[in-house]
C-alpha cells in the first residue's frame, strides 16, 4: 500500500509556482518540480495526472467550498447567495496572494491552459446552478445566477491580481456585480473610466 505523504500536493503546487516563475513553465519538468519540493518524481504522479495538472488542482477544493456556501446560504436571492459564496471562498486567495496571482500569470500566459481553465469554469457552473435548484430555485434562473455569478468570478479574479492595494477578493466580487448590475440597466455612462 502506498504511503501518501503529509502536504504533499500543497508542496508540489508550492514548488511548482516557485519553478514555474524562475524558469518558465515551458522549461520545467516534473524531475524539477519534485526536487524543489524535495519529493520524487514518481511521488509527483501519484498525485497529479500531468504536469499543467498542478496549476489546477485546488479548482475542486474552491468548487466543494462555494456549493458548501451555496447550500448553507440564509438569503433566498440566487445571486446574493452566489456571491455571497465566491466571498466566501475568496478568502482563500486572501490568505495566498502571492501564489494566486503567479498562477494566474501562468495561466494567462500560455495558451494551452485556456480551454483547461475554462473547463474548471464551466463545471463551477454547473455545480452551483444544481445546488440552487436543490434550494427549488427554477432552473432557468438557477442556471441563470451560476453562469452571471462564474462571470463576476472571473472578472474580480482579474481585478484583484492586478490591484495594487489591498482590498480584499470579496471587495472585488462587489465590484464587479456592481458593474454587472449598472451594465444590466444601461448605466454605464456613470462608472468611472479605467486609466
Amino acid at each position: 500500500m502506498v504511503q501518501k505523504i503529509e502536504n504533499a500536493r500543497e508542496r508540489f503546487g508550492r514548488a511548482a509556482i516557485e519553478v514555474f516563475h524562475d524558469r518558465g513553465y515551458a522549461e520545467t519538468t516534473v524531475a524539477d518540480i519534485a526536487a524543489a519540493a524535495g519529493l520524487t518524481e514518481r511521488t509527483f504522479f501519484r498525485y497529479f495526472i500531468d504536469k499543467p495538472e498542478v496549476l489546477f488542482w485546488r479548482a475542486d477544493e474552491l468548487e466543494a467550498e462555494i456549493i458548501g456556501a451555496v447550500r448553507e446560504a440564509e438569503d433566498a436571492r440566487p445571486l446574493e447567495v452566489v456571491v455571497s459564496a465566491l466571498e466566501t471562498a475568496g478568502n482563500f486567495f486572501d490568505a495566498n496572494r502571492a501564489d494566486v496571482i503567479a498562477r494566474q500569470a501562468i495561466v494567462a500566459a500560455n495558451a494551452e491552459f485556456h480551454e483547461r481553465e475554462l473547463m474548471k469554469m464551466r463545471s463551477l457552473a454547473a455545480a452551483i446552478a444544481t445546488t440552487l435548484e436543490e434550494r427549488a430555485i427554477p432552473t432557468h434562473l438557477a442556471v441563470m445566477a451560476a453562469e452571471v455569478g462564474v462571470l463576476i468570478w472571473r472578472i474580480a479574479i482579474d481585478r484583484w491580481c492586478s490591484d495594487g492595494s489591498s482590498a480584499d477578493f470579496g471587495t472585488h466580487v462587489r465590484a464587479s456585480l456592481k458593474d454587472l448590475v449598472a451594465v444590466a440597466i444601461d448605466q454605464t455612462c456613470d462608472l468611472p473610466s479605467e486609466k
